[in-house]
This record gives structure tokens, C-alpha cells and sequence, in this order.
């Protein structure tokens, strides 16, 4: 594969993981390229980059970083300011131990709760995995999306088992962020930190903010039991700290563009 002479963000549109990079490279106003790809198809290219087939990864014109966690560290050592991460010893281990935490209990389990029941709804789930992805999806999930939804479900081991324990996984984190930011505007110290948007980030697929580059379906559109838990929270502190976040930290970059054909 070429070397880019650019930044390149490999994603799915819809995945909270990418959103947090996306974000990240957004606060950090590095000017950059989005490549949406295609969930199972997008392992032609995953596997010609790095070493595992997930996304998000980065390419920085030829250096290749893969995972969200290791991103967000290369673009605090690439971009210092503004930081995202305390100078202090102690709040630095805190700030990364939150956004492990996070990155276990909430964005495992809300992914596999979410695909639980979007996975079933054929017209739903390929409306959310092809939107900003290439042209040629509809017509290429005509045809393996039912292959498609077997082997997402056995790679994230999705079952009715499996979903109820992630939901109940889920709740604790959302009960324990609650609790966290009861008196506090941040998560650590007094600075936005990287804590706190991961957080933020792998919530917006519950919350939806406005500032959200993704469009969500209205909740009409979505499975009741999704939007039963989501207005059973909606009045949680959690919630409103999730939309405060994306509307005081979140403003997406004109520096960013889109590549919709690339596989």
C-alpha cells in the first residue's frame, strides 16, 4: 500500500471507538482524513496495515498506529497542546486507569447491548453500518449481510445471555460515572482530559448529541428495549454531563474530510 503524504483516520463511521480518535485529532485541530470502511469487508484492508483487524487506525504519512488507547497517546506525544492528559504523576495514572475502566464497561458492553437487538432488524442495521461508507455497500450488503451478522455476533459473542450481563455491566458504569462527576465538572482534576472523552465518546450511541457526526436514527426508528433504557436514563447525571461535553468540547474540524470509496 502507498505511503499517504497525509494523516489518515481507517473507521467506521458508526463506532465509538472512532469516534473518541476522531475527536481527539478534532480537539488537537490536526488536519486529517476520514476512510470509511465497510464492517467485514474493511479486513482487505485492515490486514494490509496492521497488525489486527479492528478499527480504528491511524496513518500518520506512513507511521501506523492501531487501537484508540495508543492513538490518543501518539497524538498527546505528536500534538502536546492542547493536552489531554494532567502533568501530574498522580492524575496521569488516574486519567489512564479511567479510560481503561471506560473503555471495558462501556464501550464493550453498550456495543454488545446496542447490536443485540440492532443486529436483528436487517433494514435498521444496514442503514447504520453503511452510512458515510462507500456506494457500493447497499448492493454489497444485499448479499452477505446475513454472513455479515453471523460473524459480527460471534466475534463480540452476542447472545441473550451475553447482552443481559452487559447491560447489567453497563448500568454499574453509567452509575459509577453518575457518581464521579456528581460535584465535579471533570473527571480528573480541573482540565478536560482524555478521561473524559473517552467517556463521552463511547456514550454518544445512548445519548446521541447534536454535535455527533453520526446521524442517528430518531427513536422512533430504534428497537423499544434501546430506547426504553435510554429514556429510563435520560435524567441520570451522567446524561446531561454526556451532551455538556460534546457542546463545550466537541466542534468538529473544517480541517476534516471524508473519503467514502477507499477499501
Amino acid at each position: 500500500m502507498k505511503t499517504p503524504n497525509k494523516t489518515l483516520l481507517y473507521q467506521f463511521a458508526i463506532s465509538h471507538y472512532c469516534e473518541k480518535v476522531r475527536w481527539a485529532l478534532e480537539y488537537k485541530k490536526i488536519s486529517h482524513e476520514t476512510v470509511n470502511l465497510l464492517p467485514g469487508p474493511h479486513l482487505l484492508t485492515t490486514r494490509k496495515l496492521a497488525p489486527q483487524s479492528s478499527v480504528p487506525i491511524l496513518n500518520n504519512k506512513g507511521k501506523i498506529i492501531q487501537d484508540s488507547t495508543a492513538i490518543l497517546s501518539y497524538l498527546d506525544e505528536l500534538v502536546p497542546e492542547p493536552s489531554l492528559i494532567p502533568e501530574d504523576v498522580s492524575l496521569k495514572k488516574e486519567t489512564l486507569e479511567l479510560e481503561e475502566y471506560f473503555d471495558q464497561e462501556v464501550g464493550m458492553h453498550l456495543r454488545r447491548f446496542v447490536y443485540y437487538y440492532v443486529l436483528p432488524d436487517r433494514k435498521l442495521a444496514t442503514f447504520l453500518l453503511l452510512q458515510q461508507g462507500p456506494r457500493y455497500g447497499s448492493l454489497l450488503y444485499f448479499f452477505i449481510f446475513p454472513l455479515l451478522r453471523k460473524l459480527m455476533s460471534k466475534s463480540m459473542n452476542i447472545c441473550p445471555e451475553s447482552a443481559k450481563r452487559s447491560e447489567a455491566r453497563l448500568v454499574n458504569a453509567l452509575e459509577f460515572l453518575s457518581q464521579r462527576i456528581q460535584n465535579n465538572r471533570f473527571l480528573v482534576g480541573n482540565q478536560f482530559s482524555r478521561a473524559d472523552l473517552t467517556a463521552a465518546s463511547l456514550l454518544a450511541p445512548l445519548c446521541t448529541p447534536p454535535q455527533h457526526t453520526f446521524g442517528w436514527p430518531p427513536d422512533e426508528k430504534m428497537p423499544r428495549p434501546l430506547v426504553d433504557f435510554k429514556n429510563a436514563h435520560r435524567q441520570k447525571p451522567f446524561f446531561q454531563w454526556v451532551l455538556g461535553m460534546y457542546q463545550n468540547f466537541r466542534s468538529p474540524s473544517l480541517q476534516a474530510s471524508r473519503v467514502g470509496d477507499i477499501v
